[in-house]
């Protein structure tokens, strides 16, 4: 079994600088075009661009897409 699934881990995957995909998620702490702030288990990921969109949400993962300018861990 994939770690992040066994230790309940966030999982981030980028592709490019237009789309993130953050599984194991645990709510969304922020949301407007410029940021996008999501709790995890154990830190919060906080993306950061411009005409930033949540296109899909689950309760598994969240895709956002935009101009992705930075990624950080709080």
């Amino acid at each position: 079994m994939p770690k992040e699934v066994v230790l309940d881990l966030p999982k981030l995957t980028v592709y490019g600088s237009n789309q993130a995909t953050v599984e194991n998620y645990g709510g969304i702490i922020e949301y407007d075009e410029a940021h996008v702030r999501l709790k995890t288990n154990v830190k919060v990921i906080s993306i950061s661009g411009k005409n930033l969109e949540l296109k899909t949400i689950t309760d598994v993962d969240v895709l956002v897409e935009g101009d992705i300018d930075k990624i950080e861990y709080e």
